[in-house]
């Protein structure tokens, strides 16, 4: 009887934690914002946004709407954005009154990624170059989880930029469990490289953050 007893705890205490356990399901694409490399826009475009207070202007090159300031909201996700402030600080990112990150201008894809309890957002850049945020909300506040420019700091001594032989690039977020998973590759003038390893963003979820591994393939 004892040890049926204690067997029954054991898988009791085994179903809690598969339950509590994260588990994120693939990131969907929502919108877009951004102004793409060379285009002969007055703004940005905006596509797939839940709301947008900025004022549309229809080009007259491409047949496009594009905005020039004001807020965008992507399910949880706010944007503000200026198309006249400095290039490198045209857009904030994070929730209606919690902005937490500042991007550049450059054209970037949104893609929602759900876990349990948490909802995450990325954004993803990719012209000669890439350029990955994850965000979400932790404890009620915004706050970015991934930053791909730190982890070509941190892995890769910087070497990440536009058009440069040899610099790191990262592919889309994948995820599987409670991992999110972003392969990397080399950017040369003849085409990408095969994919070099992967980063690996284990939710932690005492820490309320990702742990992070790199593999080198």
């Amino acid at each position: 009887m004892k040890k049926f007893f204690v067997a029954v705890v054991l898988i009791v205490l085994f179903v809690a934690q598969t339950a509590l356990a994260m588990t994120f399901q693939s990131p969907v694409k929502i919108g877009e914002i951004g102004f793409p490399a060379q285009a002969p826009y007055h703004g940005f475009i905006i596509d797939g946004a839940t709301s947008n207070d900025g004022t549309p202007y229809r080009e007259e090159v491409g047949d496009v709407t594009t905005y020039k300031i004001g807020t965008a909201r992507f399910g949880e996700l706010f944007c503000r954005y200026d198309f006249d402030a400095d290039y490198l600080d045209v857009m904030d990112f994070g929730g209606a009154n919690d902005f937490v990150l500042s991007h550049n201008a450059s054209f970037k894809e949104i893609f929602r990624i759900d876990g349990d309890g948490l909802t995450l957002y990325a954004l993803y850049h990719n012209y000669e170059t890439t350029d990955l945020k994850i965000l979400g909300q932790r404890g009620g506040k915004w706050f970015v989880f991934v930053d791909s420019k730190k982890l070509s700091e941190k892995y890769f001594g910087g070497n990440d930029g536009y058009k440069l032989d040899g610099s790191v690039i990262y592919d889309m977020p994948t995820c599987a469990g409670d991992t999110i998973i972003v392969t990397y590759r080399q950017w040369h003038w003849d085409g990408a490289s095969d994919v070099q390893g992967e980063f690996r963003f284990t939710w932690d979820d005492a820490a309320q953050n990702f742990n992070v591994a790199q593999i080198v393939y």
